[in-house]
C-alpha cells in the first residue's frame, strides 16, 4: 500500500480534468488504496480498492472483527485468537458531475439496512486532483440482474423473490423513498434471494404532507407486481398459465384503481406461496446406503432412517427423521460414540415424534425438537466418553422432514445438499479447520479441497457438555430431494458428480448405489454413508 503522505500523480496523457487515479491512490481520507481501474469512460471511472483497515471475520457467527487484539469474538464469545486478518476489497464508481449519486447519497443519510436493498457502502466527495469528484463505495461484485433471466420462472421461486422485494419497498416507502424504477434491471438475483440494487431514481418525498396512500407509493408496488408478472410469465400484463387465484390476484392489482401497499403486498404473496406449497399430501421415497469404503477396516458410520406416514380423509402427511453420524477417523470408539448418537435420538423420536403422528396430535416446534435431541445425543456421549477416558466422538447431520419441510441440524462436516433439476446446493456448513481458512480468506475453495489439514474439525459431538449446533430450514419444491452423507462422500466427489449420478438415476436408492460405488471408485479413503429423501404427490387409490 502506498503511504498516505504521497501525493496523486495523474496517469500520463490523461486529461487533468478527469484523469483516472493511479495504482495506489489513497481515497476516503486514506480509508480505501486504488489496486486496479476497472473501467473509464468521459462521464465515470470504476475501480478496485482495497479497505485499508485489516479486518478478521469470525468463523461461527461472521462478524467482522476491527480490533485484532481481540482474543473473543463480542458477538458469539467465540475464540478468534487463530484468525488470520485480511482486508475487504470494494468496487469504487468515480464521477465530476456534481450531481452524480445524489439519490445513493440520500439513501445512505437516512441509515436504511435491509436485506432486500443492496445499497452501496458509502459516498464521499474529495478532490485528489483539479475540480471535487463524487465517489460511491460499492461491492467489488454486484449478482446479475433479473433482466438476464427469461419469462417463464417458476412460481415458488418468484413469489419468493416478490415476498423479499415488497418487504424491501416496504422499507424504502417508511422511510418516504419512491423507488420510481421497479423493472428487472432495478433487481439482482442470486439463488432463491432477490434485492433491489439500482437506486439512481429515488426520491425523499418531504416529511410534511406525506401519506401511506400516496400514489407515488402505489406505483412502485404496480411496477414490482408487473415485473413479477414478466418474470412469471415473459409477459408484462397477460396472466394467461398461471393458477386461477394466482391470475386474479395479478390482474386485480394492477389495476389503477389498486391501492395495495409494499407491506399488504408482501403479505398477499407470502399467503398465496403458503397456498401453493400446501399439497393434498406427499409421500417420501428414502434412499439409503453405508459402506466400509476401500481404506479401513472398520465402518464408524451410522445412519437413522424413521419414517412414519399418517393418511386421514385420503391426506397424506408424513413425518420422517435422517440421520447420519460419522464416528471420529482416528479416535478411539469412534463407532461407539456414531451409534451412541443415532441411537438416542431414535429413542428420542420414538417417544415425542412418531406417538404424536401416529395419534394425530400436533408435532413438537421442529427446530426446538431437534436441537434438543442433538443436545442428548452429545450428553450421551460426551457422558461415555469421560467415563471410558478415551476421546470418542463423531460429527452429525440430521433432518426432521414433515412433508415437504425439512429441518436440518449439523454438528462437525457431515452435510446436507438440496439436490434439484438446475443443480447441487451445500445447504450446512463445515466445522472444519479449512472452512474456517476459506471463510478468513486464507485459501480457496479450490485449496481446501486438497489441503493437508482439511480433516480437522473443530466442533463435534461428545467432545464438550453442551455443543452448539446449526440449524436450517428448507421447503423441498417438486422435483428436489434432501441428500445427507458423510465426508466419505463429500471428500471423494465433487459436488458436481453427486449431482449428476442423482440426476441420472430412476430413484434415491440406485442414487445411493451409484454414489457409493463412485466413492469406492475414487479412492474409498474413508467410510462411506449417504441417505436421499425425495417428497413426492401422494394420490389416494
Amino acid at each position: 500500500m502506498k503511504s498516505a503522505g504521497r501525493a496523486t500523480q495523474p496517469l500520463p496523457g490523461a486529461s487533468v480534468s478527469f484523469a483516472p487515479l493511479p495504482k495506489g491512490a489513497l481515497l476516503g481520507q486514506g480509508r480505501y488504496v486504488v489496486v486496479a481501474l476497472r473501467s473509464s469512460d468521459e462521464h465515470q471511472n470504476v475501480y478496485l480498492v482495497d479497505d485499508t483497515t485489516p479486518i478478521r471475520r469470525c468463523p461461527e457467527c461472521r462478524t467482522d472483527l476491527t480490533n485484532l487484539a481481540e482474543r473473543f469474538c463480542p458477538t458469539c464469545g467465540s475464540d478468534v485468537t487463530g484468525v488470520m486478518p485480511f482486508y475487504l476489497r470494494y468496487a469504487v464508481r468515480e464521477s465530476a458531475d456534481p450531481q452524480a449519486f445524489a439519490a445513493e447519497e440520500r439513501l445512505l443519510q437516512l441509515g436504511l439496512d435491509h436485506p432486500a436493498l443492496l445499497l452501496p457502502y458509502a459516498f464521499f466527495v474529495e478532490a485528489p486532483y483539479g475540480p471535487p469528484r463524487r465517489y460511491l463505495v460499492e461491492a467489488e461484485f454486484i449478482p446479475p440482474s433479473a433482466a438476464t433471466l427469461s419469462g417463464g420462472q417458476g412460481l415458488h421461486g418468484v413469489l419468493e423473490w416478490g415476498i423479499a422485494l415488497a418487504q424491501g419497498l416496504e422499507a424504502l416507502h417508511r422511510h418516504g423513498v419512491v423507488l420510481g424504477e421497479t423493472g428487472p434491471e432495478s433487481i439482482v438475483v442470486e439463488g432463491r434471494t432477490a434485492r433491489w440494487a439500482r437506486f439512481a431514481a429515488a426520491t425523499l418525498l418531504p416529511v410534511a404532507g406525506r401519506t401511506a396512500a400516496d400514489p407515488r407509493f402505489a406505483g412502485d408496488v404496480r411496477g414490482l407486481v408487473r415485473t413479477l408478472l414478466y418474470l412469471l410469465t415473459g409477459q408484462w400484463h397477460g396472466v394467461t398459465g398461471l393458477p386461477a387465484p394466482v391470475a386474479a390476484f395479478f390482474s386485480d392489482t394492477l389495476s389503477p384503481q389498486s391501492t395495495l401497499t409494499a407491506e399488504a403486498l408482501a403479505g398477499a404473496l407470502k399467503t398465496m406461496l403458503e397456498e401453493q406449497r400446501r399439497p393434498s399430501g406427499v409421500t417420501f421415497v428414502v434412499g439409503r446406503r453405508s459402506d466400509v469404503g476401500q481404506t479401513r477396516a472398520l465402518n464408524e458410520d451410522c445412519l437413522l432412517s424413521l419414517e412414519m406416514t399418517t393418511v386421514f380423509g385420503s391426506v397424506s402427511m408424513p413425518v420422517g427423521l435422517f440421520v447420519v453420524a460419522d464416528g471420529m477417523g482416528g479416535h478411539e470408539s469412534g463407532d461407539v460414540a456414531s451409534q451412541i448418537a443415532v441411537r438416542t435420538i431414535a429413542e428420542q423420536a420414538a417417544l415425542d415424534l412418531l406417538s404424536a403422528a401416529a395419534a394425530g396430535r400436533p408435532l413438537p416446534p421442529a427446530g426446538e425438537w431437534l436441537t434438543a435431541a442433538v443436545q442428548a445425543a452429545n450428553g450421551e456421549v460426551h457422558q461415555r466418553r469421560q467415563a471410558a477416558g478415551n476421546d470418542m466422538g463423531c460429527t452429525l447431520v440430521a433432518a426432521l422432514l414433515v412433508g415437504d419441510t425439512a429441518t436440518i441440524a449439523n454438528v462437525g462436516d457431515s452435510r446436507a445438499y438440496r439436490l434439484g433439476p438446475d443443480g447441487i446446493v451445500q445447504i450446512t456448513t463445515d466445522h472444519s479447520l479449512v472452512e474456517r481458512m476459506v471463510a478468513t480468506g486464507q485459501i480457496t475453495r479450490e485449496e481446501a479441497a486438497t489441503h493437508p489439514q482439511r480433516h480437522v474439525i473443530y466442533r463435534v459431538i461428545g467432545d464438550k457438555p453442551r455443543v452448539e449446533v446449526d440449524l436450517f430450514e428448507r421447503h423441498l419444491l417438486p422435483g428436489e430431494a434432501l441428500l445427507l452423507c458423510s465426508d466419505g462422500l463429500s471428500g471423494m466427489l465433487p459436488d458436481e458428480q453427486i449431482w449428476s449420478i442423482w440426476r441420472a438415476c430412476a430413484g434415491p436408492q440406485q442414487a445411493c448405489e451409484r454414489l457409493v460405488a463412485a466413492a469406492n471408485r475414487a479412492g474409498g479413503k474413508d467410510n462411506i454413508s449417504v441417505v436421499i429423501v425425495q417428497p413426492l404427490p401422494f394420490t389416494a387409490v
